[in-house]
């Protein structure tokens, strides 16, 4: 983070001239895409509400430069496939910190820029994500339409790797919607088309690989009743993650376990997810998940569970920075 702060720092006066009216360089744009990539990096590790208010001062900039710099056709579709970027890991930032209809706002302009870009995967992309939205405000049935429509609508121009998102997320609907045949047909297309993703992919879903799919294969497996096979697939996924993600998921995790009567296991993932975030991990979906969990154990009286609680009453409230 403080690297970052530097970096906004020492930015060079062509940035800010650009935003004045000047023109925009290949340069300056390839500058600005791998500040950008930092910027997801960092989320990755620390969690998005740390790093929200870098997310939103990257957006200011570009959207200002689209507005009042000089440049060609090229670069001005490349600021606005940037803009979309930005929009949608800005928003991303806000619903890991908790604040959902903040995150919404940004995923529509996300959306809006992608498709002045012309870029159909990247749409398609801030689609599945906006779903997720969806899902976590009740909204399943309505999460599983907008993927479907995606799917048929857009099918011949959108990427192998597209299509594996979107259907590894139209699994997660349709498990959570009890429709777990509709869940085995989505995610079993999602894995045949994952064999077919070539190794280069865009910035913006360079993060996407096993751990993620695992950890959909193990949600898919625990709302079917089928704990071993959660576990199985959740304990490769947290161990495949990087922080933020490893506390997210431990939360799952130790859901799998209890449904498996496994409650020492249980509190072993759990505890892992707050030793992260009492490490500065910052995420307040993690916090979430492991009150979720920790509702669970309502049944249970032990000291293990007794210190599990506390510590997870002792941490930070996350807020937005």
């Amino acid at each position: 983070m403080s690297a970052l702060a530097v970096s906004w720092a020492e930015a060079p006066a062509a940035f800010a001239s650009a935003a004045e009216g000047d023109r925009v360089t290949d340069r300056m744009l390839t500058s600005l895409e791998q500040r950008v990539t930092s910027l997801r990096d960092l989320d990755a590790e620390a969690g998005g509400a740390k790093l929200l208010e870098h997310a939103r001062s990257d957006l200011a900039l570009i959207t200002t430069m689209i507005k009042s710099a000089r440049c060609t056709e090229t670069v001005r579709a490349r600021l606005h496939s940037l803009a979309a970027e930005v929009a949608h890991l800005t928003g991303w930032m806000a619903y890991d910190s908790g604040l959902h209809s903040v995150g919404q706002q940004y995923y529509v302009a996300a959306l809006r820029s992608a498709r002045t870009a012309g870029d159909e995967n990247l749409g398609a992309f801030v689609l599945a994500e906006m779903g997720v939205h969806a899902s976590d405000g009740g909204h399943n049935r309505e999460r599983a339409t907008l993927l479907e429509t995606a799917l048929e609508r857009r099918t011949g121009s959108l990427s192998a790797l597209s299509r594996t998102y979107l259907y590894l997320h139209l699994a997660a609907a349709k498990a959570q919607l009890k429709d777990h045949r509709g869940a085995s047909v989505a995610l079993q297309r999602s894995l045949g088309l994952w064999d077919r993703v070539e190794k280069e992919r865009p910035a913006w879903l360079g993060w996407f690989g096993e751990s993620q799919i695992d950890s959909t294969r193990g949600k898919v497996a625990l709302w079917a009743g089928r704990p071993a096979e959660a576990t199985r697939y959740l304990v490769s996924s947290v161990t495949a993650s990087a922080p933020r993600d490893r506390a997210v998921r431990a939360g799952r995790l130790a859901e799998a376990r209890l449904t498996g009567h496994d409650l020492d296991g249980a509190l072993d993932a759990a505890t892992h997810g707050v030793k992260l975030l009492e490490g500065g991990v910052a995420s307040g979906r993690a916090v979430d998940r492991l009150k979720e969990f920790s509702g669970r154990l309502k049944r249970y009286d032990t000291p293990a569970v007794r210190d599990f609680q506390d510590r997870l009453r002792a941490l930070p409230v996350v807020e937005a920075a």
